[in-house]
């Protein structure tokens, strides 16, 4: 029992699998982040709108855990993601924000994002190269 124990940690904390989930909650950064980039102006945001919003927030949140935990020494900046989700909690909150807070909010999530692609390009390194054919 012991053994399948050691097997599944090994698969989960492989740079493939940790290099897997980090892209993908890259991907779903980038999904938040396209929700509010083009700002507010003569838009009017719809309930359809904010679920979606909220259906991103919510999938961030819920791996957030997991990210952090398997980014582990590559990314130590996961206070700072929570932060940025609950300074964004609807569409609504982004667009009342000053022009000030919501360049402060770009900025942040930019920030993030390079470090996040900063973890994925250090496990990326870390991939073995595929066995040359002779």
């Amino acid at each position: 029992m012991a053994s399948k124990q050691k097997q599944i940690q090994r698969k989960l904390t492989s740079i493939e699998n940790r290099l897997n989930v980090c892209s993908e909650y890259t991907k779903l950064w980038s999904e938040y982040f396209k929700s509010y980039s083009e700002g507010f102006e003569d838009r009017k945001i719809q309930t359809r709108d904010e679920d979606a919003f909220f259906e991103v927030m919510n999938v961030l949140a819920l791996n957030h855990f997991r990210f952090i935990e398997l980014a582990g020494e590559y990314f130590k900046e996961g206070s700072d993601i929570l932060r940025l989700l609950a300074d964004t909690v609807s569409l609504q909150v982004i667009k009342q924000m000053s022009d000030a807070q919501y360049s402060k909010l770009l900025i942040d999530w930019h920030t993030l994002f390079i470090l996040m692609n900063k973890a994925i390009g250090k496990f990326k390194a870390q991939v073995p190269a595929p066995p040359v054919k002779k």
